[in-house]
């Protein structure tokens, strides 16, 4: 059964009866017509409600009750339509209708109810006590009030039906407050307007029997409000089955609560005016009753503020201002459902942080929420008004993007977010790279939830994690993650011995000259399928897998050997933490430079500062070694645990400016005292200082005149293979021209 052409039906039909009504009211006839067909269609939806699949016994109870509430509503009409039956009030139809108030009952308290928080469920039942008491005033102030010195049937017959109504206006708003997947949150409003319709046509009807004493029930009106209240309850039965699906009970709560406590105390207030306009009552009844409505106004005013900010609060990560992960989770739910109604795209972009643990643990908690509250930053800027970025937790994003039309589109999301990275983020005055990977996901209409299109762009994720580096992002492919695709741990453990690694030579300049005065040995990884791979994108899995240290004593060993061609150039290596906690470290070293022939004074080891913070195990190494005539380096000065203690106790030569101060050269002050102070102090101490990451020729020159004595940087030179550097070699012993080195 097509149950969408039944709902309009009974829209179409109700309108057309209503008019004929007015217009006509001879046509009382018709009006029972219709009253039996809506009947009939509402027993046969509450009978299919019923069969609905996963509703559970309680449930199908209660859509059963329902079903015979049309039954019995059919029998109070055929007594009213019936020849010669008695029509006064109270009469035999009262009887059936005080049955079909006990059925309702039945039902009303038979449907499941969701669970809920002990807060919650206080919450739920002031606001239906809110209901309940607005009810009682209007019921005392129409019927019980004016009844009072009345005939005694009379006033049992005046209040009983409207006592009875609040009752079930009680159950259903129960019902409708605390939520339930069986019902549905437009059936349960439907039912709910429905005994409110009856309460209003029974306060009525008793308001004229307290008044005049007379009870018929012939009156247009009345007829029109019970046709009313049996479309109404036929609708819901209807639109139960139109929506057979079970829903997120605490999703229906939210979208229905809240609105029908501020409604009964506006209608309270509003009985309280007319009874005092119309009691002529102006003093003092008038002037205290709109006092009372101005209070209630502003306490009214003042919860909502108060509930949207814990909503907002619930809502939004503390940290960064943005919407958390359950919020963003509906943000996802809500884009996927309106863009597949309108035939559009989704794509969502899952962002982990890289090396955001490292500066947690080196430089405190506090710098770490400095670096997630500048990411969060650079998220807002990189996504436009309609898209939604949020915090999932830790240092991993998420960026919701509707109708984003194509994965181009969302690749240029992320080419938007990689630029936004490029500037480092300040951090105690100290400027910090953020990078991140990025994993891409597109849902066409329709096509998957909210937790599918989440997994894929975790497993896309991974895969730009896996390259590593600075920002980079990969879109989702069914092949991703197949049984037949190996591990990068697997392929880098079988990587040295396959012959996949190299070495390249990074060129260290003297300025202001330019002349080479050094080379840095920089590991590279000829990956199979991923290309080549720089040393950041593999080191750190090195390190979790436990090769570093063979990867470690390869690169040490290939850089010896070539640097016996360059016996003037000092070699620049690095060691990783775990290769200085190794007991055998300083032996491996000098066993290598002896079997390799370099001379120990040629050899430079580069170590960062929070290397030289865990123990005593790494100095140790460090002073056998100075004591061969090795030298030490201090690399990434100024952004780990810069002491002066390391400085003069241990045995360190030379000082590498970090990047990112050399990166503020051009534009900050702030920038160049760090940088004159860090020379000054290389000064003093009688250590070379080296910077690093120069990439412009007003950094060099700002260099230069800061007293820099020497540097390294893509403005100068790339890393290089050893053929091109024993060729920039030779050009720069055969002085032909001026800046050798010039990339």
């Amino acid at each position: 059964m097509n149950w969408n052409r039944v709902l309009a039906a009974i829209a179409g039909l109700y309108v057309l009866c209503v008019a004929l009504l007015v217009l006509a009211p001879q046509t009382v006839v018709v009006g029972a017509g219709v009253l039996a067909v809506f009947c009939v269609v509402g027993c046969v939806a509450g009978l299919r409600a019923a069969r609905i699949p996963g509703s559970g016994a309680r449930a199908r109870r209660a859509w059963r009750a329902i079903a015979a509430v049309f039954v019995l509503q059919a029998v109070v009409m055929t007594i009213f339509v019936f020849p010669g039956s008695d029509q006064s009030f109270p009469g035999p139809a009262d009887g059936v209708r005080v049955v079909i108030v006990g059925v309702l009952l039945f039902a009303a308290y038979s449907f499941p109810l969701s669970s809920i928080t002990p807060l919650e469920r206080r919450k739920a039942v002031l606001d239906v006590l809110t209901v309940m008491v607005a009810g009682v005033m209007v019921v005392w102030y129409l019927v019980v009030g004016p009844s009072v010195g009345a005939q005694t049937r009379l006033l049992v017959t005046a209040a009983v039906y409207p006592v009875l109504d609040l009752l079930l206006v009680l159950g259903f708003t129960r019902l409708l407050m605390r939520g339930t997947v069986a019902a549905g949150k437009w059936p349960v409003t439907l039912l709910l307007a429905g005994v409110a319709g009856q309460l209003g046509i029974d306060v009525w009807t008793g308001y004229l029997a307290a008044r005049t004493g007379a009870g018929a029930h012939d009156a247009i009106w009345e007829i029109v409000g019970i046709i009313t209240v049996i479309a109404l309850m036929a609708a819901a039965a209807v639109e139960r089955c139109r929506r057979p699906e079970v829903n997120d009970s605490r999703r229906e709560r939210c979208l229905v609560r809240g609105n029908f406590p501020y409604a009964s105390i506006i209608a309270a207030y509003a009985l309280m005016i007319v009874a005092a306009v119309r009691e002529r009552t102006l003093f003092p009844w008038s002037g205290l009753t709109v006092g009372g409505i101005g209070i209630t106004l502003l306490v009214i005013l003042r919860q909502i503020t108060l509930q949207r900010e814990s909503e907002h609060a619930a809502s939004t990560d503390g940290l960064t201002g943005l919407p958390n992960r359950s919020r963003l989770r509906e943000l996802l739910v809500q884009a996927l459902e309106r863009d597949a109604r309108d035939g559009r795209s989704t794509a969502v972009l899952l962002l982990d942080m890289n090396d955001f643990k490292q500066v947690n643990d080196t430089r405190g908690h506090k710098a770490g929420d400095q670096l997630l509250a500048g990411f969060a930053r650079i998220l807002r800027d990189a996504i436009l008004g309609a898209d939604s970025a949020g915090r999932l937790g830790g240092d991993e994003f998420a960026v919701v993007l509707h109708d984003i039309g194509s994965e181009g589109n969302a690749e240029a999301v992320a080419r938007r977010i990689a630029a936004g990275t490029a500037e480092p983020i300040m951090i105690d005055g100290i400027p910090v790279r953020a990078s991140a990977s990025i994993g891409i996901a597109l849902s066409g209409p329709g096509e998957m939830t909210a937790d599918e299109l989440m997994h894929r762009a975790d497993v896309a994720m991974y895969h730009a994690k896996r390259r590593g580096g600075d920002t980079r992002w990969a879109c989702y492919a069914d092949t991703m993650g197949g049984d037949d695709e190996p591990s990068l741990e697997d392929e880098l453990r079988i990587a040295v011995s396959s012959g996949q690694l190299r070495l390249v030579f990074q060129p260290i300049v003297g300025l202001p000259d330019e002349e080479l005065a050094g080379i840095e040995a920089l590991a590279r990884w000829e990956h199979p399928r991923l290309g080549l791979l720089e040393a950041r994108e593999f080191i750190s899995l090195a390190e979790q897998i436990g090769m570093i240290e063979e990867l470690g004593r390869w690169v040490l060993r290939e850089a010896c050997t070539y640097a016996r061609r360059w016996p003037q150039l000092p070699l620049h290596v690095n060691v990783s933490a775990r290769q200085l906690e190794a007991d055998t470290f300083s032996t491996e070293v000098r066993d290598i430079v002896r079997a390799t022939g370099l001379n120990p004074g040629q050899l430079v080891l580069e170590v960062t500062e929070s290397q030289l913070i865990a123990d005593e195990v790494p100095s140790a190494h460090l002073r056998i070694l100075s004591d061969e005539g090795i030298r030490i380096a201090l690399d990434d000065f100024g952004t780990g645990y810069s002491s002066l203690k390391n400085l003069t106790h241990l045995p360190i030569d030379m000082l590498k400016l970090d990047r990112v101060f050399v990166a503020t050269l051009d534009a900050s002050a702030e920038g160049a005292a760090v940088a004159t102070a860090v020379l000054r102090l290389g000064r003093v101490l009688g250590m070379d200082t080296v910077a690093e990451g120069v990439e412009t020729a007003a950094q060099a020159r700002e260099l230069t005149l800061l007293g820099c004595g020497k540097a390294q940087g893509h403005y100068f030179a790339r890393p290089l293979p050893a053929a091109e550097i024993d060729e920039r070699i030779a050009a720069w012993s055969d002085n032909r021209y001026g800046r050798t080195l010039r990339a």
